[in-house]
């Protein structure tokens, strides 16, 4: 009876699969994660194509997102990312099937969008998650396409991204754009940088290649028996130099196309809003004087609100002024709505410097976010970003300088440069003078935030000036938080001089912590870190006390032979008295050698580096 009703139920899902096939709307989910039967609809999978089974997968995900079933859902996003994937693999160097992916893809990003204004606010971030993941797709596809036919690629991605954002509804408008632009700008923004650093060290090859031409010149000039060595030297620099410029050439690619894809969506931005606009309205019956629109009495009921801010008292301004806000979104794109954004953004400044004002600063970010670039959005930010720069710090400040940065990242507006940089000062120095607590390490956590957001070169000054923070906070766990969080991100710095200042600054920092597992963690990092670094008296410096803070670490720590087995060759590179060597190489063999004590009470340490000779050391 049992294998009976597997089998229909079996049928049943097959010609399910067979129905959705033929349809060209999202599919109807079926059985769902949340069904204990969920195993049969993967067999099912089986007997459908590819397409049909992404487009069943996104409906999952909309159905479990509408009911809130949070672990349901988890389930539905991790099936969707792998038959998206497997679909793409499936394009991979094929036209016409690349096309319809991206057509596939773009009808999912569109249901998605307008379920993200429905569903409650615990499913938002992943439904927000699955649309970053449909714009990815989106992405790849129309950069294969292109790869395969430039101009057919074009006019599909110009046709689809303008066709996404002109059918949306106004509520999903919003929600789409950021998923598009957190996708398309940020790939923009990376392959720059990638594309950047890959010439910086092509032009490094080529003059350390030069040089040696002029070594080589010289010692055939001079017969020198240096000639032979210098003319591998060469062939070997010649070698990397050919490698280096073949990825210069390719990473300078994938930015080109990632730029053009930007533009695109700006330009298709700009068509979705002029379709809006064009929108035939309907005619007045006669003898009647024409009747407002909908869109126009939004208009004039958000300039009447706009207008009643100045009656609120000064307690309720920053709740009116968020929901006036909100209000101001749903309006359709046009010229009345740019000037209503301006007349915010005055009666913003208007507000006494309070947290309040910071809560309405940070709703007005919104409004920022969903500008297109330009001069418009341009002077916006110069107005705002000194209103910013006077915001007393919290959490909210926090937030929205890091918003304003990304921003500015987008659209980089050279005479803003003085005035950013004024911004992101003042908030050190905001934290840096307020006494110690737990706000402080707080604020300096998110400081280290705001630094993921700043282009490259302007990382390393930033660091500096949050590691001078960090030397005020004081020597206790919460300061070891920081520190751990700290040096991932010195860690990407691709300058080795510069990493090794700041290494050096915060590894005396780190031996004051008292030894928990973020103090681990910090000094493995930075031990693996010290690798990398020139061989110079900073480095030898650097590898001395991250010695001194390995011994110190508690015998139990599973870490410590490895983080000692790390530092071992870099001591033996170090340019110091054969004596002084020989100390630190014994003592970091003694812990190699020790084995690990589990489950015991351990005796505090002395602060004082033991130097001495144990009868296990391995004699070199």
């Amino acid at each position: 009876m049992k294998k009976l009703q597997v089998l229909v139920i079996m049928v049943m899902m097959l010609f399910s699969a067979l129905a959705i096939a033929e349809t060209n709307e999202l599919a109807d989910p079926g059985m769902t994660p949340d069904s204990p039967f969920y195993f049969l609809d993967e067999v099912s999978d089986v007997f459908q194509a590819p397409e049909a089974v992404t487009d069943e997968k996104a409906a999952e995900v909309v159905a479990m997102a509408e009911k809130g079933d949070e672990k349901a859902l988890a389930k539905a996003i991790e099936k969707y990312d792998k038959t998206l994937l497997k679909v793409k693999k499936n394009a991979y160097l094929d036209e016409e099937k690349t096309a319809k992916v991206s057509d596939q893809v773009a009808k999912h990003l569109a249901v998605l969008a307008k379920v993200l204004e429905q569903v409650p606010e615990t499913a938002k971030p992943s439904i927000q998650k699955v649309m970053e993941k449909s714009a990815k797709g989106l992405s790849d596809s129309f950069k294969e396409l292109k790869a395969l036919n430039p101009e057919k690629g074009k006019k599909v991605a110009a046709e689809t991204l303008t066709k996404v954002l002109a059918d949306a509804p106004e509520a999903a408008k919003k929600g789409l754009q950021n998923a598009l632009d957190n996708v398309v700008k940020k790939e923009a923004q990376e392959t720059k940088q990638k594309s950047d650093d890959a010439q910086k060290n092509t032009d490094e090859l080529q003059q350390k290649l030069d040089e040696l031409k002029k070594q080589l010149e010289e010692a055939e000039k001079k017969k020198s028996e240096q000639a032979q060595e210098l003319q591998q030297k060469l062939d070997e620099a010649q070698k990397k130099l050919d490698e280096a410029k073949k990825q210069a050439e390719e990473a300078k690619k994938q930015a080109d196309a990632a730029q053009e894809l930007a533009k695109q969506l700006e330009e298709a931005k700009k068509q979705a809003e002029q379709k809006a606009q064009e929108m035939p309205k309907e005619p007045s019956k006669k003898g009647q004087a024409p009747a407002k629109s909908v869109n126009e009495k939004n208009l004039a009921d958000v300039e009447q609100l706009i207008n009643e801010v100045k009656n609120v008292a000064d307690k309720d301004k920053p709740e009116f002024i968020n929901d006036v806000i909100n209000q101001y979104q749903q309006l359709p794109e046009s010229p009345k709505k740019k000037d209503l954004g301006k007349d915010i953004l005055q009666e913003v400044q208007k507000m006494p410097v309070n947290e309040g004002k910071n809560v309405a600063v940070k709703g007005y970010m919104k409004i920022v976010q969903a500008l297109p670039e330009g001069d418009d959005k341009d002077a916006i930010m110069a107005t705002l970003t000194p209103e910013v720069q006077k915001l007393p710090v919290n959490n909210d400040k926090m937030e929205i300088v890091k918003s304003m940065l990304e921003q500015l990242q987008i659209s980089p507006a050279k005479d803003l440069k003085k005035q950013k940089d004024d911004m992101i000062n003042g908030l050190i120095t905001d934290v840096q003078v307020l006494p110690q607590s737990k706000l402080k390490v707080n604020f300096t956590k998110n400081l280290i935030e705001v630094s993921k957001v700043l282009p490259a070169q302007e990382q390393p000054e930033y660091l500096q000036n949050i590691v001078k923070v960090v030397q005020k906070l004081a020597d206790n766990k919460e300061k070891g938080e920081v520190v751990s969080k700290l040096v991932p991100v010195v860690a990407t710095i691709s300058d080795n001089s510069i990493k090794a200042d700041l290494v050096k600054d915060i590894v005396p920092e780190l031996q004051k912590l008292p030894a928990d597992k973020s103090k681990t963690q910090a000094v493995k990092d930075l031990a693996n870190m010290a690798k990398d670094l020139p061989e110079d008296a900073i480095k030898t410096s650097i590898v001395k006390d991250l010695v001194s803070a390995v011994q110190l670490l508690p015998a139990q720590d599973a870490e410590k032979n490895a983080i000692a087995t790390t530092l071992l060759p870099e001591v033996q590179k170090l340019a110091v008295m054969e004596a002084e060597k020989t100390t630190m190489v014994n003592n970091l063999n003694v812990i190699i050698a020790s084995p690990i004590v589990q489950n015991k009470v351990v005796e505090p340490v002395n602060d004082t580096p033991v130097y001495e000779s144990r009868s296990y050391v391995p004699k070199y």
